[in-house]
C-alpha cells in the first residue's frame, strides 16, 4: 500500500504537470476560459482534490506503481493535447452541404419546447419526486434512455441554437433559463454544469470574449458555487463532515483504475472499446436481448457487482477502461488519442473563429468535453456528433436568402454571418 505522504507528492506532481498544460494553452489563446476549461473544472477536484481528501480520511490501497501509473498517464493526455492543440499551423477542413444563417431562434424555441415534452411522460409517471429530481433519476436507469437522453440533447441544441440566434438577450435568456430547469429534473448535476460550459465556449470562441486570470477565477468561483448548489439539490449531504465524507467519495475516478490495475485483470485487447462504440449505441427497444453489461459496465459486473444487481449506478473507472484493454500500453493509447483530439480541436477551432456557425460549435463543444450526446458509458460519439453538425448546416439553409458552400480554394476575406466578422487570427475561410 501507497503511504498518503508519497500518494499525495503524486497526485500534487500530476496537478502541477496538469495546471502548467491548461497555462500554457491559456496563454496561446489569450484568453484562461477556454477549450479546456469544461474539463479542467470537472477534473481537478475528482482527479486531485477529492483522492486527497479521500486519503486523508480513509488512506489509500493502491500500490505505488498502479497509483503513479495512473497520475503519469493523466499529466501525458494534458500535456499531448496542449502540444498539438496549440500548434500554428492547421488545415483548412472543408465540410460538404451548403449552409446558412437562417432560423436559429424558431429552432431553439421549438427544441427547448420539445425537450420538455418529451420528459413529460417521466414526470407524469414519478409527480412525487419532481421536487426531489435525483429520485427521478435512480427510478430511471433502466428503460428510461430514450425518453431522458432525447430530452437532454434537445435541451443543449436549444441553447446553442438561441445563442446563434438575433433574439433579444430575454428571449436568450428565457430559453436557456427553462432548458436548464428541464436538465434539473432529470437530476443530473452534469448536464446542468455542461449548459453552463456551453454558454462559456459560445462566449469565448464565437463572441470573441478573453478573460484573464483574476476574470477566469471569478468565473470558476461561481461555477464551483453552483456545483456546489447541484449537489444540495441533489444529494443528502448531512452534517459538514458527512457531507465532505460524500463529496470525497468522487474520486473513484482514479481509486476504482488503480483497484483495476493492482488485481492484474486479464488483457481484453480492446474488447470493452469496441463494445463501448458499438453495442452502447443500440436503443434497448430495438434490441430487446441488449445485455446489461458491455464495455466499462463489464468491469462494474466483476468488482461491483452490486450495483449491478441494484441498479444503482455504475462506479467510472476512469482511465482503467483502457487499462484493462491495453495493458502497460494504455498510456500510449491515451497519448495518441490526445494527439487526434488535439489536433481536430485546433481545426475545428479555427473554423469556428471563421463561420461562427452552430455546426462547426457542436463540434468544438464536444471536443471540450460537452457532448450533446450526454450519455454514460459510451465509445466517442464523434462521428454522431459530426451528423448533428451536418443536419445544422443543412437546416440553417431554411429562413434565409444568403446561401454558403465551401470550396477547395479559399479567399483572403473569411466569410462570415451578416452583419458579424470573423474574430481576430481567424484563417481564411471557404468561398461562397
Amino acid at each position: 500500500m501507497i503511504s498518503s505522504l508519497l500518494a499525495n507528492t503524486i497526485v500534487i506532481i500530476s496537478l502541477l504537470v496538469s495546471l502548467a498544460a491548461y497555462i500554457f494553452v491559456s496563454k496561446r489563446e489569450g484568453s484562461y476560459i477556454n477549450i479546456l476549461t469544461p474539463a479542467y473544472v470537472v477534473n481537478i477536484p475528482a482527479y486531485f482534490l477529492f483522492p486527497i481528501i479521500y486519503t486523508y480520511l480513509f488512506e489509500t490501497e493502491a500500490t505505488p506503481y498502479a497509483f503513479a501509473y495512473v497520475y503519469a498517464t493523466i499529466a501525458v493526455e494534458n500535456l499531448v493535447f496542449a502540444y498539438f492543440y496549440t500548434r500554428r499551423k492547421a488545415p483548412v477542413v472543408h465540410l460538404p452541404f451548403a449552409y446558412g444563417y437562417g432560423s436559429f431562434g424558431l429552432f431553439g424555441m421549438i427544441a427547448v419546447a420539445l425537450s420538455a415534452l418529451v420528459y413529460l411522460p417521466v414526470l407524469l409517471q414519478f409527480p412525487q419526486y419532481i421536487f426531489s429530481p435525483r429520485q427521478i433519476y435512480e427510478q430511471t436507469r433502466t428503460g428510461f434512455g430514450p425518453l431522458f437522453y432525447l430530452s437532454s440533447s434537445l435541451s443543449y441544441l436549444a441553447v446553442i441554437l438561441i445563442l446563434f440566434s438575433k433574439k433579444s438577450f430575454r428571449v436568450k435568456a428565457f430559453v436557456t433559463l427553462v432548458a436548464a430547469m428541464v436538465l434539473l429534473l432529470h437530476g443530473s448535476k452534469g448536464q446542468v454544469l455542461s449548459l453552463l460550459f456551453l454558454v462559456l465556449m459560445f462566449e469565448i470562441y464565437v463572441n470573441g470574449r478573453r478573460l484573464n486570470l483574476l476574470s477566469a477565477i471569478a468565473v470558476a468561483a461561481v461555477i464551483g458555487a453552483v456545483g456546489l448548489g447541484l449537489f444540495a439539490v441533489t444529494m443528502i449531504l448531512g452534517t459538514p463532515y458527512e457531507a465532505i465524507e460524500t463529496i470525497s467519495r468522487y474520486s473513484d475516478y482514479t481509486r476504482n483504475a488503480t483497484m483495476l490495475i493492482d488485481s492484474n485483470f486479464p488483457v481484453q485487447n480492446g474488447r470493452l472499446t469496441l463494445e463501448s462504440n458499438i453495442i452502447s449505441l443500440i436503443p434497448r427497444a430495438i434490441m430487446p436481448s441488449k445485455p446489461k453489461t458491455f464495455g466499462a459496465l463489464y468491469l462494474d459486473e466483476q468488482f461491483f457487482p452490486e450495483s449491478i444487481d441494484e441498479d444503482v449506478g455504475s462506479p467510472d473507472f476512469g482511465i482503467g477502461v483502457q487499462y484493462a484493454d491495453f495493458g502497460s500500453l494504455a498510456i500510449l493509447y491515451l497519448a495518441l488519442f490526445e494527439v487526434i483530439r488535439g489536433w481536430l480541436a485546433l481545426v475545428f477551432v479555427n473554423r469556428l473563429r471563421v463561420t461562427r456557425h452552430p455546426g462547426d460549435f457542436v463540434i468544438v463543444a464536444f471536443l471540450a468535453g460537452i457532448s450533446v450526446f450526454p450519455v454514460g458509458g459510451t465509445g466517442w460519439l464523434l462521428p454522431e456528433t459530426l451528423v448533428v453538425a451536418m443536419l445544422l448546416r443543412f437546416a440553417s439553409c431554411f429562413g434565409t436568402n444568403q446561401i454558403f458552400r465551401e470550396r477547395n480554394r479559399t479567399r483572403r476575406r473569411p466569410i462570415a454571418p451578416p452583419g458579424l466578422s470573423p474574430l481576430p487570427g481567424a484563417g481564411s475561410a471557404p468561398t461562397a
